[in-house]
Formats: structure tokens, sequence, C-alpha cells
């Protein structure tokens, strides 16, 4: 009895130490730090459980993608949720994607192929940090497109995601929101700045929501969850700040991913939502915290809990199968030099459910 407990307690010290070891590697790779044992003992569990979602979706034989450990391995996935993610709702009817004036679907075949960035009209990949601003990025990645292909300037022009989040009245700021509110501020604010001019300075501080008033029990933000504070920082500047763009309306945008192909090569790169983490089917699933490269094709992502805006900007076939190119807004060393692929023509993670762009003018197509 004694010899064979012996060997079951190597044998766990060896199983153990394997991934430790892992664990020590991809702390030295990402320069990770934790303040105490019981940090270290977290960050060690949630790297666990990653490979353990890594390895579930690397053996999904419909899924071509490669998945593996980044920057987010630490995390569980709730953490990773508040601080990466950022759509308000992440279920339920998205009246906010269905509000806006309608473009034409342009007549004749979908492309085989388009891809913005060869054309100057999509921006540098730029990171959100833990701010859940992704739906402020979205819009105003799609805004950067459309003033540089609308008004046809030589240069596309980053511009001001913080302006948005400090002056949006529809939307919560780092706590969530959605492009049509961020479409609607900049209608308001009588246009955009630039991100030269406007720069980013949540990092650290508190904003100041813009639909909420002040009052001695709660502060410049909401009584209620998100995002319970009684103080803030950092407050709408818009108006000291010139303004680089204006936009005149924006559309909600077909579901028909044949129609969106068409807008997309058309008009240029289109604002959507998808169900970045599995959020809507009684567990969390989160297929984009460990996607790596490759046409992601997700078994368990929802087509209507939609919890991350991202920008398509190109689409293309790869050994038969049709995938949308997407700038996502996690730093350049995420994905595919800050990029992911998705599967074309199957709705897939609900990526036809909440397409939308900014309009300029009275435009019927762009072109370069």
């Amino acid at each position: 009895m004694s010899s064979l407990f012996v060997i079951a307690s190597c044998s766990m010290v060896e199983t153990f130490a394997q991934p430790a070891s892992s664990f020590e590697a991809w702390m030295l790779e990402h320069n990770k730090h934790y303040s105490d044992n019981a940090a270290y003992s977290r960050a060690f569990h949630n790297f666990l459980e990653t490979e353990r979602q890594i390895q579930e979706l690397n053996s999904n034989p419909d899924d071509t993608a490669e998945y593996g450990h980044n920057r987010f391995s630490d995390m569980s996935v709730e953490e990773w949720r508040a601080h990466f993610l950022g759509v308000a709702a992440p279920s339920g009817q998205h009246q906010e994607c269905l509000g806006g004036s309608k473009l034409p679907i342009p007549s004749g075949d979908v492309p085989a192929s388009v891809d913005w960035r060869e054309h100057g009209a999509v921006s540098p990949v730029r990171d959100q940090g833990g701010c859940g601003s992704c739906w402020a990025e979205s819009a105003v990645a799609n805004v950067e497109g459309q003033h540089f292909l609308v008004n046809k300037i030589p240069q596309i022009v980053p511009l001001s995601t913080e302006q948005i989040l400090e002056c949006d009245e529809f939307d919560t700021a780092c706590y969530g929101g959605w492009p049509s509110g961020a479409y609607k501020s900049v209608i308001e604010s009588g246009g955009l700045a630039s991100h030269d001019d406007y720069p980013d300075r949540w990092n650290g501080l508190t904003i100041c929501l813009a639909n909420q008033a002040f009052n001695e029990s709660c502060g410049d933000g909401m009584c209620d969850d998100p995002p319970l504070t009684s103080w803030c920082d950092i407050s709408c500047e818009h108006k000291k700040h010139k303004k680089v763009t204006q936009i005149t309306d924006w559309a909600s945008l077909s579901e028909d991913e044949d129609d969106m192909a068409k807008i997309l090569a058309t008009h240029g790169p289109i604002s959507v939502a998808i169900d970045a983490s599995g959020g809507g089917i009684g567990f969390l699933f989160p297929w984009l915290k460990s996607y790596k490269r490759g046409i992601a094709n997700p078994k368990k992502c929802t087509t209507d809990a939609l919890d991350h805006a991202v920008l398509l900007v190109g689409m293309g076939e790869e050994k038969g199968q049709k995938y949308w190119t997407i700038k996502n807004s996690w730093g350049t060393s995420f994905g595919e030099s800050g990029f992911f692929r998705l599967l074309r023509g199957q709705g897939k993670c609900g990526v036809n459910t909440c397409a939308t762009t900014a309009i300029i003018g009275d435009q019927d197509s762009v072109s370069v």
C-alpha cells in the first residue's frame, strides 16, 4: 500500500510541476509579477483554466484557427470581459444597432476579396487597455475610414476616442456602450477632434460620465452598477479642441453577409459587434481571449449575446473558407498583428447583427 501511495504521489507532483514550469516561462515572456502568494495562486489557477480552454478550442476539427497563451492567460474570464470588452448589453434585442438610416445595397456580384489596409483607410491598431471602450474604438475607427475615403485626404488621421469616452451622453465610458451612441455624440458635438489634439488620459483616472448629474451622495457618476463611484477626475473638454471631421448621420446595415460584403467594398470599413466570450449560453467560453492566427470558427459563440465591438476591414477566402478580416483594439501583440479573421457567411458570433457605419455628407460610394 505504501509503495503504491509513493508512486501516485510522485505522479501528481510531476503532473503539477509541468504546468507550473509553463506558467513560470509565460510569466518571464510577459514580464508578469505578483504582489503575494495569493495573487500568484489566482493567476496560476486562471492560467490552468486558460490552458483547458485552449486545448478544447484547438480540438475542434471545424475550427482551423490556432489558439494559445497570450497576455490575458492569467485573467479569469470575468476579469477579461470587464477590462477588454465593453459592449453595454451582453444579450437580448439590440435596438441600439437598428435605429440608423439605411444604405442602398450596391448592385453586382460580391467581390472575391478586399482589404482596406492596402488603401490606407485603416489607422494603426490601438490598445484599449483596461477600459471597456471597444464600442468607442470601433466607432472611431469607422469614422476615421470614412473621413479618409470621402474627403480624399492624403493620409488617414487617427481621431479621438477620449472625446467619445468623456462626452458621449448615450453611453458609459469605460463601463460600456454602443457604436451608435458614439456616432450620435459626434453629431451633437459638431464633429470629432484628432487623437493628437485630444489624446487618451483616462488611465488611472475616473471619467465623469456625461449623462450623469452631480449629487452629493453619488458624485459625477452612477449610483448603481456600473460604475459605483462617488467621485470622478476628468470631464468632457471637446469645446477646447478643434474638430477635424464631421458626420451627418449613421446607418444600420443589412444582416445579409453578401450585402455587408458589397457595402464593405463600396463604402469602406464597417463597425460590427460580436460575441467574443460565449456569454449567452449559460457559461463563458472566451474563444477570442486566446486567438493566435487563422480563420476562427468557434462552436460555442452565440449570435445574440454581443459583448465586443470591432471593425471589419476586409474579406477573402482561404482553402475554401470565406472570412472577414477584423481590426481589434488590444494592441499589435494580439492575434495577427492586432487583427483576426472570422468565418464569413454563417452569421458567426453575431457578426452580422450589429453592423453600422457613420455617414459623411450625401455619400453613395467611395473610391480609392
